[in-house]
C-alpha cells in the first residue's frame, strides 16, 4: 500500500477536518512513465469512481486507484513539503529517483 509521511498525514487530516472536501476520495494515478518504464504518479480529487477502481484508506485518508495504478501502490510515497520556494504535496515513486512531482 502507498505510504504517507507524517507531514502529509497532518495536512490531509486538516483538510478533511475542515469539511472542504466532503466524502471525496483522493485519486492516485500513473501520470506517465519514464524512459526506463518506471511510473510517475499524480493525485487528483474527484468522485468519478468506476466499478473496477480500488477504494482504500491509509491512516484514515480515503484514496482510490485504477487497477494499473493499484498494482504499483507499494512504490508510492506522498509527502507535504514547505520551503521558501514551494508549499504542497509531493508524490514520488520510491523505486525510481527522477525527483518528486508536485501536485498542482
Amino acid at each position: 500500500m502507498l505510504k504517507l509521511t507524517e507531514p502529509a498525514q497532518k495536512q490531509f487530516k486538516a483538510v478533511m477536518d475542515s469539511g472542504d472536501i466532503g466524502s471525496t476520495r483522493l485519486r492516485v494515478f500513473i501520470d506517465h512513465r519514464c524512459h526506463c518504464g518506471k511510473a510517475h504518479f499524480s493525485l487528483a480529487m474527484g468522485d468519478n469512481q468506476s466499478p473496477d477502481d480500488a477504494a482504500f484508506e491509509v491512516d484514515g485518508i480515503p484514496f482510490v486507484a485504477d487497477t494499473e495504478t493499484a498494482s504499483e501502490l507499494p512504490s508510492v510515497e506522498i509527502d507535504f513539503v514547505e520551503t521558501v520556494w514551494t508549499k504542497g504535496f509531493t508524490i514520488r515513486n520510491v523505486d525510481h529517483n527522477c525527483g518528486p512531482h508536485m501536485m498542482e
